[in-house]
């Protein structure tokens, strides 16, 4: 991924180390707004291989994204933020595409989401399904949610 390009000379890129911090305050940020889940520090380092970052010319990561594997058939996008200042500038549509070329690579036939931005997902093609389809998902990560008894986040699915 290291070169790849979007708009306004953005790179997406695999994270390091270094870039824990700021997809912590990314993560947050939003969460923090209602428009996705809280992640500890402790979470993100746990699944940093998952992740991919957009990141500007001065090196600022601006966005994240990742592509978490539940079971040989389905994987799913999560923890996918950008900074306020760069939204609607196709980065958020450049993680996606990219974290679903990581499940292409995988052979993985199915990725779901779990959003609040169903509008966003379904221009890239998901279409909304039943979350309970999905009791790996549950079995995986919902457990151990603040939310899991009034989950109200969208699911959506696409086949690869």
């Amino acid at each position: 991924m290291r070169g790849k390009g979007t708009k306004e000379g953005i790179k997406i890129r695999k994270p390091t180390v270094k870039d824990v911090e700021a997809i912590f305050k990314l993560n947050n940020d939003m969460a923090d707004r209602g428009l996705m889940l809280h992640r500890s520090k402790y979470k993100i380092i746990e699944m940093l291989g998952n992740f991919l970052v957009a990141e500007n010319d001065d090196g600022k990561v601006v966005g994240c994204g990742a592509f978490s594997l539940l079971w040989t058939d389905l994987g799913e996008i999560n923890a996918l933020a950008v900074d306020r200042a760069y939204q609607g500038k196709g980065i958020g549509t450049a993680l996606v595409r990219a974290l679903l070329e990581k499940g292409r690579e995988l052979k993985v036939p199915e990725v779901i989401t779990l959003t609040y931005r169903k509008e966003f997902f379904e221009k890239l093609g998901f279409k909304e399904t039943d979350k309970n389809k999905f009791p790996k998902k549950i079995w995986r990560e919902c457990l151990e949610c603040p939310k899991l008894e009034n989950c109200d986040e969208i699911a959506l699915h696409l086949y690869l």
